[in-house]
C-alpha cells in the first residue's frame, strides 16, 4: 500500500512522537469469543474511518479507561495500545483531533486521537487493522483496573 497524501481538517494535527502510545478501549463487541479480534483496531461504521484512541502524553491508560466507562454506551473491558510509529509503519497516520470544536452537548475523550482509515478500501482496512492488532497483541494488554459506573475503582 502506498502512503497517501494526508489531508487534515482544520483542527487536526499529526502526532509527532513515534514512541507515543495510543490507547484503544476494547469493549465486548471487539472480541471473537474470548479472543481479541483484529476488528478492535479498525473503524466501525459510525467511526467514519476514524476509530478513537487516546494519547499517552495526555492521559494514562487508567484515566482513558475510566473516562470511556463513565461516558460510552458500553464499558471498556481493557486497554491495548499501538504507537504512533507503528501506525506510520502500517502505512497510515495518527491524528490528534482535539482542536476541532465539538457540537453542543457532545463529549470527546481527553487526549482523543484516531488512526486515519479515511479513503481505504475494505481490503486495505483489513491489512492495516491486522498490522495494528499484531503490534498491540505483542505489547499485551496494558495494566488497568476495572472501573465502576460511578467512577470509583473496585
Amino acid at each position: 500500500m502506498s502512503r497517501p497524501e494526508v489531508e487534515l481538517l482544520e483542527g487536526e494535527e499529526l502526532l509527532s512522537t513515534a514512541e507515543e502510545v495510543m490507547f484503544r478501549q476494547v469493549t465486548k463487541h471487539m472480541f471473537d469469543g474470548d479472543k481479541l479480534a483484529t476488528t478492535a483496531f479498525g473503524p466501525a461504521t459510525a467511526d467514519a474511518g476514524m476509530p478513537s484512541f487516546s494519547r499517552s502524553s495526555l492521559v494514562s491508560a487508567q484515566e482513558s479507561r475510566d473516562w470511556h466507562t463513565q461516558n460510552a454506551r458500553t464499558p471498556s473491558l481493557g486497554v491495548w495500545g499501538v504507537t504512533a510509529g507503528e501506525v506510520i509503519a502500517s502505512g497510515r497516520y495518527a491524528v490528534d483531533d482535539s482542536g476541532i470544536p465539538l457540537p453542543a452537548g457532545e463529549k470527546r475523550a481527553p487526549g482523543h486521537c484516531f488512526v486515519d482509515y479515511r479513503g481505504l478500501s475494505k481490503r486495505e482496512e483489513r491489512e492495516v487493522r491486522g498490522q495494528l492488532y499484531f503490534f498491540a497483541v505483542e505489547r499485551g494488554e496494558l495494566p488497568t483496573t476495572e472501573t465502576s459506573d460511578d467512577g470509583h475503582l473496585f
